[in-house]
């Protein structure tokens, strides 16, 4: 195998969510500059102390290995879809948790109707082994639904974070879920947290191949700073035509806000589809890629938060 990764289809708003590439084939450590990866969520694995990246290889989702987030080993997939899986495209954005003993990821699927959802995979291991905790989406089956991301509120009770489409409500949204504590349910309805519109750096998108505009939100993902403030990233695209992610604020520290919108994106380098984690000295960081075209590259930034405000424009590595 020459270490391709199965590009799937063209997003609708013309915007490809691929997997990664790199020269040396599966086993060999590829440098982080010579990967081409979407969507690169990070988890640091306390158990085996190592970083795990995970990619679009469908029918399957591939995982790399790292002991420094500079040079990836290619592990193979981690998860292979059973014929009788729901999810037959897509295979987007793969986010992946270790909580409470086990490994849980986040996988945006469609079906044979390509009516789009967010599947939950668990595992015992960080790398192989991954299957559907229940074979359907946990997202509302109805919507149009992608980008699912985890969030432990503190009180503990976990909540899924995802997208709803522009293509189906115009304006994008991004809700709040309420799961059981094994995840294998939503309790309750998902909450709307906020729309495309309100942040006031978004710009309108137009899909030529389907003649339609709207407004995105791309990968909610939420951090709780050290005095509560829950920030939350998301993306979508800037008054200039570039993808970038966005920052809303919770100063109340609750999930159902209010939200309060940056008035500006975080970056100008046509780079989105974030989140943050920390690293083994546990400072706060974030993986986006960049640019949103070939050839699409991992970034790693560090972060800094100071009087309640995140920037990502300094390179100390700052413990928040």
């Amino acid at each position: 195998m020459a270490g391709l990764f199965l590009i799937c289809s063209t997003a609708a708003y013309g915007q490809a969510k691929a997997g990664a590439t790199h020269k040396n084939g599966a086993g060999g450590l590829v440098d982080i500059s010579d990967m081409r990866m979407r969507d690169p969520f990070i988890l640091y694995d306390p158990v085996s102390g190592n970083y795990y990246t995970y990619a679009n290889n469908r029918p399957g989702i591939k995982v790399y290995e790292s002991k420094d987030l500079k040079n990836w080993r290619d592990l193979g997939n981690a998860f292979v879809a059973a014929p009788d899986f729901w999810g037959k495209s897509d295979f987007w954005a793969p986010d992946c948790y270790y909580y409470r003993g086990k490994y849980y990821m986040m996988v945006t699927f469609s079906d044979t109707a390509k009516r789009r959802g967010t599947s939950i995979l668990v595992s015992r291991y960080p790398h192989k082994d991954f299957k559907p905790l229940v074979n359907r989406p946990v997202t509302p089956k109805n919507w149009m639904c992608l980008d699912g991301a985890l969030y432990i509120d503190a009180g503990k009770t976990p909540w899924l974070l995802f997208s709803r489409e522009w293509l189906e409500v115009g304006d994008g949204e991004i809700y709040a879920q309420k799961l059981n504590r094994s995840f294998t349910h939503p309790i309750g309805d998902p909450v709307l947290l906020f729309r495309a519109s309100e942040a006031p750096w978004v710009k309108e998108i137009y899909s030529r191949e389907l003649d339609k505009k709207g407004m995105i939100t791309d990968a909610p993902f939420i951090h709780r700073a050290a005095d509560g403030t829950l920030m939350l990233l998301w993306s979508s695209f800037d008054k200039q035509g570039k993808y970038a992610m966005g920052l809303a604020y919770s100063r109340s520290g609750n999930i159902h806000g209010p939200w309060v919108q940056a008035a500006q994106p975080l970056n100008q380098d046509d780079g989105g589809h974030g989140m943050f984690f920390r690293d083994k000295k546990g400072m706060l960081k974030m993986a986006y890629h960049a640019p949103n075209k070939f050839p699409e590259r991992p970034v790693i930034k560090n972060v800094r938060i100071r009087n309640g405000v995140l920037d990502i424009s300094h390179d100390e590595a700052v413990q928040e």
